[in-house]
């Protein structure tokens, strides 16, 4: 068994349920469940070793990077792209959120997580610089389909999505440690081998938003 770790945001759970139940629709219609086969988050860094031992220095620095991000940036929002984003060679479909270059100024706060977030990586000597992934979510991954069946799929996903109705921007909720495991991945993360077989544990969660900061009845 190979073991890895991730860092990602989560976003409302209204907006999440919406992005879920449209991967559901999508893998289920072509019969490719690697985008099934994860949670609901946006990736801020790739799959990277780190010692178990090592978690809870990772847990704290990350629970003080989100409480200090909350209190600067408030109820961040990211603005969600109309047009969805391909990777013919991988096979995969995502949704896609403004950041970097020509994002809008709350969008641009992301960035800033980012950076908090190399910082404190880079703090703990064990860990990778997060890899600046564009802000989206896998609603299909690794399919594996002839070109033309994955043109079908691109234009059947579309219109799912936009017959959910998603909001044009949603709140960030929460910033996730994230433990997953593959047999099938072996040494290899990069190439997608972890699609046969990806389990995955919430190792903990931080707020970045003051809604989120209580049980709903706490």
């Amino acid at each position: 068994m190979s073991v890895r770790y991730g860092i990602s945001v989560t976003l409302k759970p209204a907006f999440s349920a919406g992005l879920h139940r449209a991967r559901q629709v999508i893998c289920s219609q072509y019969g490719c469940w690697a985008a099934e086969m994860h949670s609901v988050h946006l990736p801020l860094t790739g799959y990277f070793p780190w010692p178990e031992e090592a978690v809870l220095s990772l847990d704290a620095r990350l629970e003080d990077l989100a409480q200090e991000f909350q209190k600067e940036h408030p109820g961040v929002r990211l603005s969600r792209r109309v047009d969805l984003a391909h990777e013919e060679a991988e096979g995969s479909i995502y949704v896609e959120f403004d950041s970097g270059e020509g994002a809008s100024p709350e969008s641009l706060a992301v960035e800033d997580l980012r950076n908090r977030l190399e910082t404190a990586l880079t703090g703990l000597n064990l860990a990778p610089q997060p890899e600046n992934y564009p802000l989206r979510f896998a609603l299909l991954q690794y399919a594996g389909l002839p070109l033309r069946v994955f043109e079908s799929a691109a234009r059947f996903a579309a219109g799912v999505v936009d017959g959910l109705g998603l909001a044009a921007s949603v709140e960030l909720a929460e910033l996730v440690i994230f433990r997953y495991e593959s047999d099938a991945a072996g040494e290899n993360w990069d190439g997608g081998g972890w699609a046969a077989d990806l389990r995955w544990q919430v190792m903990d969660s931080f707020p970045l938003s003051s809604s989120q900061a209580r049980y709903p009845n706490g």
